[in-house]
């Protein structure tokens, strides 16, 4: 799969761009690429890689309805999620208790193959959603916006015995 490209980079941000008026009211947003129950098990697996902490998690950010909008626009990682989704439905993924759940997404990690490649394109359309979100970049991330520092005051913590690049 690769690094995405610079296109990619701006399909994505567009992607979140256009679904963020739907963010705010989560039961508006109609999925374009997953079904109603692959939507939900989407929205199940993005909380569970960013869980909710002292701020909103995954799910409550719209991270899978960002997730979905992306997907509509790169078909080779949507047929990744797609049959990893399909993988999960058949291991009973949806019955699982929550630590069952997350044990089953840490083999997926360890693995190689088609699970591997589910685990770490989910998990990287996830994360890059995720901090695009106000959630995410403000709440989490401190983002201030457009300002500037009158002064970088630098690293503050001591570099000694380290070696320079």
């Amino acid at each position: 799969m690769g690094n995405p490209s610079r296109r990619d980079a701006l399909v994505t941000l567009a992607a979140a761009g256009l679904s963020a008026p739907a963010l705010g009211a989560q039961e508006a947003y109609t999925p374009r690429v997953f079904a109603s129950d692959d939507y939900e098990l989407l929205a199940v697996l993005v909380d569970l890689i960013v869980p909710p902490s002292d701020t909103p998690g995954a799910r409550q950010a719209g991270v899978h309805a960002i997730v979905d909008e992306t997907l509509a626009a790169r078909a080779q990682e949507r047929a990744v999620v797609e049959a990893g989704l399909r993988r999960l439905r058949a291991a009973g993924f949806a019955g699982m208790t929550q630590p069952e759940q997350v044990a089953a997404l840490s083999a997926y990690e360890q693995s190689s193959g088609e699970a591997k490649a589910f685990f770490e394109t989910l998990k990287s359309l996830t994360v890059d959603a995720y901090y695009s979100t106000a959630i995410g970049l403000v709440e989490e991330l401190g983002y201030k916006g457009n300002s500037y520092l009158a002064a970088f005051p630098g690293c503050a913590h001591d570099h000694a015995g380290e070696e320079a690049d």
